[in-house]
């Protein structure tokens, strides 16, 4: 359990900003942002995620907890965790 813990770690980009979680469809999410960066670690296990589904739930945890708009065009990571851009 403690490996799957610090794999939620906040990057050094977003560390020291501000979190927090939502569940977006069936996916859970533990979001940390600072200044324009965020990043969105899924936090529930689910069998084979699609990853443009993984991407659109963490775009819209990205905006429900920043309160920030993802800037177009930003958006990468995986099916663990999505990184973007976000416009304030």
């Amino acid at each position: 359990m403690l490996t799957l813990a610090a794999c939620a770690a906040p990057s050094v980009g977003v560390m020291g900003g501000r979190s927090g979680s939502t569940v977006v469809g069936a996916y859970a999410f533990d979001v940390n942002f600072k200044g324009s960066q965020a990043e969105a670690y899924r936090s529930n296990i689910v069998l084979r995620p699609k990853a443009s589904e993984v991407f659109a739930a963490g775009v819209t945890a990205i905006e429900q907890i920043s309160g920030c708009r993802v800037a177009p065009n930003s958006v990468r990571g995986d099916v663990a965790m999505v990184q973007a851009e976000i416009l304030c």
